[in-house]
């Protein structure tokens, strides 16, 4: 099996701009930051970056459109693990990072890592769940828009309020679960109706 040259292109640039993003954000700045990067702000920050890759990813995926719920359940759950992915490559390569250029080596705080991993794998559920809706609601054009307004109100949240991310753990997993739940319900209603309205369209070919 042959693949077009153009697709063979773009996934080596997606998987080299990728790379870059974990050399960037696991040894760079880890490097630079030092013992400060076990600060558990930034580190709880690390654990929702999947949400960046898995929302657009979503949204790409359901410019078309999928053959059922069931599909477009197991694309959305994919671009989940691909985000969640990226954002532990990232934090396990930051802490490989400042384990090896420091002289002292503190270990992180177990619990608000699993706690923010946790927090990150429900907003990454959320967002793919919401870009998937737009996109088959509207278009892949509004959900990168949508995507866009609530990742610039993530970051001014985060400028302000920053420093509570990790006692809030709890209310935003709630809060994400019940997002992702609101939005796959959506998602579903729109394909089942789109599937009745089809089947109430075809023309009746037994003769009656």
């Amino acid at each position: 099996m042959k693949f077009p040259p153009i697709t063979i292109k773009r996934s080596f640039l997606n998987g080299f701009i990728y790379f870059l993003l974990v050399m960037v954000f696991g040894v760079v700045v880890p490097a630079s930051k030092g013992l400060g990067f076990f600060n558990s702000t930034l580190l709880s920050a690390y654990a929702c970056l999947g949400t960046i890759f898995a929302g657009p990813l979503a949204a790409s995926k359901f410019a078309q459109r999928p053959a059922s719920f069931k599909q477009g359940l197991s694309w959305i759950l994919r671009a989940v693990c691909f985000g969640e992915l990226l954002a532990i490559a990232m934090l396990v390569c930051g802490v490989a990072t400042v384990f090896f250029t420091s002289i002292a080596f503190f270990p992180p705080d177990l619990g608000t890592v699993g706690a923010a991993l946790l927090l990150g794998l429900t907003a990454c559920l959320a967002l793919a769940s919401l870009a998937a809706w737009v996109t088959v609601e509207f278009s892949a054009g509004a959900a990168r828009m949508v995507l866009r307004v609530i990742f610039l109100g993530l970051l001014l949240l985060f400028y302000l309020r920053g420093q509570w991310l990790p006692s809030e753990f709890g209310p935003g997993i709630l809060i994400s679960l019940m997002a992702a739940a609101t939005f796959l319900l959506l998602l579903r209603n729109n394909l089942s109706r789109r599937v009745l309205g089809s089947n109430a369209t075809e023309p009746d070919t037994t003769g009656s």
